[in-house]
């Protein structure tokens, strides 16, 4: 995104934002349809930009856009010079996707929505690919840290955060905005245990890539920053 593209965004009104969005995912919608991937996953980029800020991760207009962000930049992948760049895109907007869905949709559309996910997948990918397996273990060590962080168990719940953030690493890097959310969750926890050292450690990463991926003033940003002041300020 140009400089001058993020000062419009940044400019607009709520309403403007959101009208741009849904504006973005119509043409993308349209764009993947024709085979135009390239055009169709800038809009899709644009979509989630600005449904982020305004509908927040939950949102089912941002679940879609990530999906619909995931599918275009894996059909671009192929025999592209980006291609690993292209993959980790479509990973990173899968797992975004699901992992949101997972909050705000009734069981069978995530259920339609994995298989979506699958059938995209595996067109251009082997059946003895592990990606889509290595992301359902992160998400099932990940709800169990929640749950185990709900039981006050915050040991064990360290221990699934960090198993999860093991695979996520080793599958999309420590970019992705999933991994800063569970990065979080696991400052959150080695806080409750008094692992202060750990804990600041913990949040700066998950600090710098809110900033890297969606500013300074997106709430999860600005929600890791009040957790770092808390820190500061014992």
């Amino acid at each position: 995104m140009t400089m001058f593209a993020y000062k419009e965004e940044s400019s607009m009104s709520t309403m403007q934002q959101i009208k741009a969005s849904r504006e973005s995912f119509r043409n993308g919608k349209k764009l993947y349809n024709q085979g135009v991937y390239e055009d169709s996953l800038a809009e899709f980029r644009r979509a989630v930009r600005l449904q982020e800020v305004v509908f927040g991760k939950y949102h089912k207009e941002t679940i879609r856009s990530y999906l619909e962000q995931g599918k275009a930049a894996l059909k671009l992948a192929g025999g592209s010079e980006e291609e690993e760049d292209l993959i980790l895109t479509s990973l990173k907007s899968f797992q975004r996707a699901t992992r949101m869905a997972n909050v705000s949709f009734q069981k069978a559309l995530n259920r339609d929505m994995w298989k979506d996910i699958e059938t995209n997948w595996y067109d251009v990918h082997p059946e003895t690919d592990l990606s889509l397996g290595t992301l359902s273990e992160i998400f099932a060590l990940e709800d169990l840290g929640d749950k185990a962080i709900k039981r006050h168990q915050y040991v064990k719940a360290i221990e699934h955060y960090c198993g999860a953030l093991s695979l996520q690493d080793a599958l999309v890097g420590k970019d992705s905005l999933d991994g800063a959310d569970i990065r979080y969750k696991l400052g959150s926890a080695l806080l409750k245990t008094s692992a202060t050292p750990q804990a600041q450690e913990t949040l700066q990463l998950a600090y710098k890539c809110y900033v890297d991926q969606v500013g300074k003033d997106h709430p999860a940003t600005m929600g890791c920053v009040s957790k770092i002041k808390t820190i500061s300020a014992s």
